[in-house]
């Protein structure tokens, strides 16, 4: 009993001294270690990891209110080459419009005008315009007679 309470025993040291050394070992190990850089490490990969994921959300986001800028502008461009167009349909339209009444308002003058001159005598106008001369002579001829003596 005696050797079984000395092997028990010297198991009992074993034991402690094995278990003591493991734990010195794991201490010296875990403190021999960079436990600052390990978390370091970390940090930045955890950090890099977060960046590239908002980078990639940030680049998509933009990309996407780009196309939607672009797709306005696109659309805005259209609705103003429609504007622009029924303005300018509108206004060539006024002008030919305008050219059309100026034309006719013209035209009607211009039948009035002849019309009076077809009624006018002129064979009348040119006897009074010989009638005028004539009395203008005898006029001449009386001032003379007049202060010529």
């Amino acid at each position: 009993m005696k050797l079984t309470k000395e092997v028990s025993t010297m198991k009992k040291v074993l034991s402690t001294f094995l278990l003591i050394t493991l734990l010195f070992s794991a201490g010296t190990i875990y403190a021999s270690s960079n436990s600052a850089q390990n978390l370091s490490d970390w940090y930045k990969k955890a950090f890099q990891k977060e960046s590239e994921e908002l980078g990639a959300a940030t680049a998509t986001g933009m990309i996407s209110i780009f196309i939607g800028v672009n797709t306005s502008l696109k659309e805005a461009k259209k609705d103003i080459d429609t504007v622009i167009a029924s303005i300018r349909g509108q206004r060539i339209n006024d002008a030919k419009s305008g050219i059309e009444r100026y034309q006719t308002k013209t035209i009607n003058s211009l039948n009035t005008t002849v019309a009076e001159l077809e009624n006018v005598n002129f064979d009348e106008y040119v006897d009074g315009l010989h009638i005028e001369e004539e009395i203008d002579q005898d006029f001449e001829k009386m001032v003379e007679e007049v202060f010529g003596k």
